[in-house]
């Protein structure tokens, strides 16, 4: 029999519904009871007070149920609190666990979004980011520094740990970039026998589109002086 839809989560107001739905599942919570106990190799314990019986259903035995109130009892507040939560405390965690969760999807809707921006700049479909906010301005810059530091740390395993210029850092306003730029392709073909531009030619398509402006040189100790 197929089922209309999942139980309403409330009080049974029909008494007759109320027992045969207490009837019904009190064999289950036993079992599930039971199999927790199996698998996880706990002290469990339940009691279950039905309506209109003098004596309470116990798994696995009174004795058992006595004990480990007795154990229980004999803990501290400290300990005895440690890990209990009322509703508020509940509710609370739930919302914690809901905010990193949309957090982490937001930072890899973000990701996908700034990947989308650079395939089409290098595909020649967006000459020019002014139309960006400067949240995304910044979003931006940070993912093709990152990506540039990606790519130096792969072409220095490839080149056996070789040191390699450093990566630009500035972020700028763009030039619209040609799609029949011959340097453009030239360097993103280019390869020094691993299939991949050199760090320079990465840094020189990034300088000549306007990504970058060219790092500025430290001062030597003479110019100081």
């Amino acid at each position: 029999m197929v089922r209309s839809g999942r139980t309403k989560l409330q009080y049974i107001v029909d008494r007759k519904e109320r027992k045969r739905t207490l009837e019904k599942r009190l064999p289950n919570l036993l079992k599930k009871t039971r199999e927790f106990a199996v698998l996880c190799d706990v002290p469990t314990s339940l009691v279950v007070y039905c309506p209109g019986d003098d004596h309470p259903v116990v798994w696995p035995s009174p004795d058992v149920a006595a004990d480990l109130l007795r154990r229980y009892n004999e803990l501290g507040n400290s300990q005895r609190l440690k890990h209990r939560l009322d509703g508020a405390e509940f509710i609370g965690k739930l919302v914690d666990k809901a905010k990193a969760e949309l957090s982490t999807v937001q930072r890899e809707i973000r990701g996908k979004e700034m990947d989308l921006l650079l395939g089409d700049f290098f595909a020649g479909r967006r000459g020019s980011f002014d139309d960006m906010s400067p949240e995304v301005s910044a979003a931006l810059e940070s993912t093709v520094e990152k990506k540039l530091r990606t790519v130096k740390a792969r072409l220095q395993e490839l080149h056996g740990g070789a040191v390699l210029p450093p990566l630009p850092t500035q972020l700028v306003q763009p030039q619209p970039l040609l799609q029949d730029d011959v340097q453009f392709h030239q360097a993103l073909d280019a390869s020094d026998g691993s299939g991949l531009p050199t760090t320079e030619e990465l840094q020189a398509v990034f300088m000549k589109s306007g990504i970058f402006t060219a790092p500025q040189p430290s001062p030597s100790v003479d110019d100081i002086v």
